[in-house]
């Protein structure tokens, strides 16, 4: 398929475009439930020492790499320009091989800002009947009635977005339960999405406006800002595993 690189304590798949789409066509085929997860600096940064993260990730189908911060130290320019999947715009260069505009989808997400945001950005290259449903994770219904839902609708593509470990949690509870062909985890990568395709007001866009805003919102998520950080925490990682390894 492709080869594994560590990233921190955290291991990550390296494969082609070419390599995705063919894993992620036959996940797309099968009779249980495959799951990809989607990382970001945010998640190796918070969970990488995670013991339920470091389990849930080990049994993964996939683990790849959201945001292209995180391979700084992979020569990321290089592997971009070799048709290497370096962040989550690579799965949009899968919708017309895989006929992903015919699929059907259901979200599982934090917030109901995070759902509005997410459904506006996903009916922009699917069609709004093939998003079969979407839940809140801060609401009120229970998660059997959930899972139930998702068995009812029978949906090809689950997106799972939850706050915590709590992706991870309900992964473990459910994915024998759900009667899905793909569960894609990409709790810590939906605000760089979001970010990316920030919603720009009416007012804003009458004052010609557009650019600046985007510019604005968008400094904290700028891939050079992000590379600098995990520089720094790349470096940090390092000198405490140097120490570690005198101290034995």
């Amino acid at each position: 398929m492709g080869t594994r690189i560590r990233i921190m304590d955290l291991e990550v798949d390296l494969l082609s475009e070419e390599s995705l789409q063919r894993e992620m066509a036959g996940y797309l085929e099968n009779d249980y439930t495959n799951v990809v997860h989607m990382i970001s600096l945010d998640y190796i940064d918070t969970y990488d020492k995670n013991e339920l993260v470091q389990q849930v990730l080990d049994r993964a189908d996939m683990v790849l790499p959201g945001e292209k911060a995180i391979l700084s130290a992979h020569h990321v320019d290089v592997l971009e320009t070799g048709g290497m999947v370096v962040d989550y715009h690579c799965l949009l260069n899968l919708v017309k091989p895989l006929n992903l505009a015919e699929r059907t989808f259901y979200l599982v997400l934090r917030n109901e800002k995070e759902a509005k945001a997410m459904y506006r950005y996903l009916t922009k290259y699917f069609p709004k009947d093939n998003i079969l449903g979407v839940y809140v994770s801060d609401g009120n219904v229970s998660e059997e009635t959930l899972v139930n839902d998702i068995n009812i609708k029978l949906p090809d593509i689950l997106l799972l977005s939850m706050d915590s470990t709590g992706q991870e949690e309900w992964l473990e509870k459910n994915k024998g339960k759900v009667n899905t062909k793909l569960c894609v985890v990409g709790g810590s990568i939906l605000p760089l999405i979001i970010r990316d395709n920030v919603y720009i007001p009416v007012w804003i866009r009458r004052l010609h406006l557009s650019g600046i805003f985007q510019w604005i919102v968008r400094i904290p998520y700028s891939h050079f800002f992000r590379r600098r950080i995990f520089n720094r925490k790349m470096d940090d990682y390092n000198t405490k595993k140097k120490l570690r390894g005198n101290q034995k």
